[in-house]
């Protein structure tokens, strides 16, 4: 095997660690499920579901793409399946696939669309700059989210967004984002792409946790359905 072949194998295994959280796809990206790594044995990964609910068939040698939650970055990997139970895949033959910043992850659609407020905050004054203003999540990651709001805010702008309720069973949260990309105007209200900024780590596994109750909820309604 060629050095850098066996220098960037390595490089994968130093970068995880056993409890990560894990979107699986299929290669057309698609969420196949939540999980979260069981752990590494040789060049493969072992992978359960994040709550331990029982895993889909998969095929002998299918292709899957993991993209891992670590503080920064977005590890993607793609490899074969090399064995499955309906507890655990087992994949091999890892290779990866680009590293992206957080705003790449699987976006979780809110339906319905989840009322909120947004503040702007002017950095030089350190305090707010407009009074709240109604808004919309449209969707969400672990990394950040997408918002509709009749106000203008253009890139680099820091907003404090409260109030977002995504599920039920979690209280509403508040983050600190900035917008990182700015649409069109649509039926008056303008689409923002917002990246988290500091998020404790007690509040993100809050924010999974409410991620994964959605997704949950979607898989089964795909499945009711036969899709």
């Amino acid at each position: 095997m060629p050095q850098a072949e066996q220098e960037k194998k390595q490089e994968i295994k130093i970068s995880l660690r056993p409890g990560m959280a894990v979107e699986v796809l299929n290669v057309e990206n698609r969420l196949l499920f939540m999980g979260r790594l069981e752990g590494c044995q040789g060049s493969s990964v072992i992978i359960r579901d994040a709550k331990d609910d029982e895993l889909p068939p998969i095929l002998y040698n299918a292709e899957v793409r993991l993209r891992f939650f670590q503080n920064e970055q977005n590890l993607v990997l793609q490899g074969k399946i090399c064995g499955s139970t309906s507890q655990i895949w087992k994949i091999d033959r890892l290779v990866s696939q680009f590293t992206k910043e957080q705003r790449t992850y699987f976006r979780q659609r809110v339906s319905p669309h989840s009322p909120a407020m947004c503040i702007k905050w002017a950095a030089a004054a350190g305090g707010q700059e407009k009074k709240p203003a109604p808004c919309h999540v449209q969707d969400v990651s672990a990394g950040g989210m997408l918002i509709l709001c009749k106000e203008e805010y253009r890139v680099g702008d820091r907003l404090s967004i409260t109030g977002i309720r995504i599920v039920e069973q979690e209280a509403p949260f508040t983050f600190n984002c900035q917008v990182r990309r700015v649409g069109e105007m649509s039926d008056g209200l303008i689409r923002y792409g917002c990246q988290f900024e500091s998020v404790p780590a007690k509040e993100q596994d809050r924010l999974l946790r409410a991620i994964f109750a959605v997704q949950r909820e979607e898989i089964k309604r795909r499945k009711s359905r036969g899709l």
